[in-house]
């Protein structure tokens, strides 16, 4: 098997990797807590309108 997933790195990659070199630690906390909040509620309002789409399809069939 491969080594795992090493998700502590990964996270500081991605906020290295983002932009926010010059604000405080707890302020790119704050940006991304937000940012990755907004992105997995997107992500559900997408596959339960998907969901939903299917559903409508199927009793139309």
């Amino acid at each position: 098997m491969g080594e795992p997933i090493d998700l502590t790195q990964q996270a500081l990659d991605a906020l290295a990797s983002s932009g926010l070199g010059n604000d405080s630690p707890a302020e790119a906390f704050v940006i991304g807590y937000q940012t990755g909040w907004q992105a997995a509620l997107d992500l559900c309002i997408e596959i339960e309108t998907r969901l939903n789409k299917e559903e409508t399809d199927d009793h139309a069939a």
